[in-house]
């Protein structure tokens, strides 16, 4: 368990990181809109809240990934 963790946490937290990079260098976050309204947060609080949105998606993605990895043995055993 903890090595599929591993393989699914530590790239999207490299992917996070450089997703945040990319989208803060274009967009300021004093100047987001949420809704419709601008976002009232800090620009600390916007860029935790970007890291950790940007990384679950990365991680959902690589996790995706495992599942498909997955060999016919491994779907059909029984549980």
């Amino acid at each position: 368990m903890g090595k599929w963790l591993m393989w699914i946490l530590w790239p999207s937290f490299i992917v996070g990181g450089i997703a945040e990079g990319a989208f803060f260098t274009l967009i300021n976050p004093r100047e987001l809109y949420l809704f419709g309204e601008p976002v009232q947060w800090s620009a600390t609080a916007v860029y935790s809240v970007g890291f950790f949105a940007f990384w679950a998606v990365a991680a959902a993605s690589s996790a995706f990934t495992c599942f498909l990895q997955r060999g016919a043995v491994d779907v059909n055993a029984p549980d």
